[in-house]
This record gives structure tokens, C-alpha cells and sequence, in this order.
């Protein structure tokens, strides 16, 4: 809730703890509004944090702090056109300042006004290329606009300096599948595995990558370690049988089907993936009877 809210202390002789540089120094009205600000967001009082930050922008119009505050403030409340509003005041009179443009740039994003997120996003990394959020915010941007290249690009700088954002490496191999890079998408799920060895998605969908290129061993091992993650996933277990079947194991494969059926029971969703495993099973069990292994 609470990601890109700046909390500041103000002093009525200047600016203790900040973490951003202000362009000018704040009045003492200027300075106690803000002040009350920090006091009611500590609160979770939002409305009158709200209330102060406005105050502080009459109190004193050139200072851009408080702008920058009310529109991530409005971030939050999915005040989208009122943060993207208020956040460019606050850079127009920060011009300095990477984390406003960022959150300007995010904003942008989240209103899927691309050409407007991308110029904010690439000026908060020119002010400061180490700010790593703004890249993966970035990133995000190019994939949510269909820019795939682009977007490949920008996680693997993040993923450079972010090794172990799973994440980030799930949705690198997402655009590098995209981009039919296939040696790559697999070295980032690879990485995605490594970065979080529990999560259930990164082994699944390296599975199905694995399967769609017949490489069914390693198929195999993969939805293997997916349903061990997730021993109720019906998909995983019936791609499962499917990457054993291909391989000409018809008992290991029969077993494995009949599972799928287990684990899917009479759930609805799965309806259609048991009634799949219910008709390999009976042609399963035929080619088994007349001698097949």
C-alpha cells in the first residue's frame, strides 16, 4: 500500500532525514503542514494526510515535495488521473529528482498511457542509472505494451542486478518465449528456479516448454518437481502423464493418468482434463493387454 509514499521530516530551518533532494528550501507554514502530513500517514489517517499535503502546497506553490507525496498518495487510492497530475507538477519543479519521475512514469503505466510512461521512466534512469526499481517498472512497461525486444532488454539489466527476483526471471522467459528464444527462456526459468527452488510456476512452465519441443525427459522432470510443489495441480499432473506417455512408458503413463483422475475428482474445472485421461486410459489398458509395456 504504502510503496513509493515519501515520509520526510521537515524542520522549520530545513530538511532532516530526506532521503530526496528538494529544490527549495520550505517555509516554516510550508514545513509544519508537511510535518502534519508525515504524523497522519503514520497514523493511516489518509484523509488528513491528504488534507496537509494540500496545505503545504498553498503554504508555499514552489515547493515540489509535497507534490510528489499527494500524488503517490493518490497512487495508492487508484487515483490514477489525479497522481499523474500532481506527481508532473511535483517533477516540474523537482527536475532532479529519479524516484518522482519514476513514480510519475509508474503512474503513467498503471493508466496504460505508455507514451507518456516511457520518456518519465528512461529521465528517472538517466538521473540515476542504479535505481533498479524504475528498470523493472520500466521492463513492465515494455511487456504490458506488446514491446517485447525492449522489455527483454530491461530485465536482464534488472536481473543483473537483482539475481534474485524470481519474478523478474519468470517474466524475462515469458518474453524471451515471446521473442522465440528458447535456449534463453530456459536459462531464465532455470534462474527463476534458483531464485525461488518452491515456486510452483517457474517449473510448470518450463515443463510445457520443455514438452512443446519434445524434449520429454526433461519434461518429465520438471512437472515432476511442479507437482511435488503442488500435488493437487491436475494440469501439472496430466502434463505430467503426457511427457511419460510420450516416451513410451505405457504402465508408468497409465499410472500417471489415473492419478489426474484422482486429483481431479469431480471438479468442475477439471472436467474436461479427466475426461482426456479417462479416454487415454482406455486406449492405455488395450495397448497394455495386447503386450505393450
Amino acid at each position: 500500500m504504502r510503496r513509493w509514499i515519501t515520509i520526510l521530516v521537515i524542520s522549520v530551518c530545513g530538511i532532516a532525514g530526506t532521503t530526496r533532494a528538494a529544490e527549495v528550501e520550505p517555509n516554516a507554514e510550508a514545513a509544519e503542514a508537511y510535518n502534519g502530513y508525515v504524523e497522519a500517514f503514520k497514523a493511516n489517517d489518509m484523509v488528513k494526510a491528504e488534507s496537509r499535503l494540500k496545505a503545504a502546497i498553498a503554504a508555499q506553490t514552489d515547493w515540489g515535495q509535497p507534490y510528489v507525496a499527494l500524488g503517490e498518495l493518490y497512487k495508492v487510492q487508484k487515483k490514477y488521473a489525479d497522481a499523474a497530475a500532481t506527481l508532473k507538477a511535483g517533477t516540474e519543479r523537482m527536475p532532479d529528482d529519479a524516484h518522482a519521475f519514476m513514480s510519475l512514469g509508474d503512474t503513467y503505466r498503471l493508466q496504460e498511457a505508455y507514451s507518456l510512461a516511457f520518456p518519465a521512466l528512461e529521465r528517472s534512469l538517466a538521473l540515476d542509472s542504479n535505481l533498479v526499481e524504475a528498470r523493472l517498472i520500466l521492463a513492465t512497461a515494455y511487456f504490458d505494451n506488446a514491446e517485447y525486444a525492449k522489455a527483454a532488454e530491461q530485465y536482464e539489466a534488472y536481473t543483473v542486478k537483482k539475481t534474485g527476483d524470481a519474478s523478474a526471471w519468470l517474466r524475462l522467459a515469458e518474453v524471451q518465449k515471446k521473442l522465440k528464444k528458447e535456449g534463453a527462456a530456459i536459462n531464465a526459468y532455470k534462474a527463476a528456479i534458483k531464485a525461488d527452488p518452491g515456486s510452483f510456476t517457474p517449473h510448470y512452465n518450463l515443463g510445457n516448454l520443455y514438452l512443446e519441443s519434445e524434449e520429454f525427459t526433461d519434461a518429465e522432470d520438471e512437472f515432476g518437481q511442479a507437482v511435488k510443489v503442488d500435488p493437487k495441480n491436475f494440469k501439472a499432473q496430466f502434463n505430467l502423464a503426457i511427457a511419460i506417455h510420450s516416451q513410451g512408458r505405457l504402465k508408468d503413463a497409465l499410472a500417471a493418468y489415473e492419478k489426474v483422475i484422482t486429483i481431479g475428482g469431480d471438479k468442475s474445472a477439471a472436467k474436461s482434463t479427466v475426461a482426456s485421461a479417462r479416454q487415454t486410459i482406455k486406449g492405455l489398458k488395450e495397448q497394455i493387454a495386447a503386450g505393450g509395456e
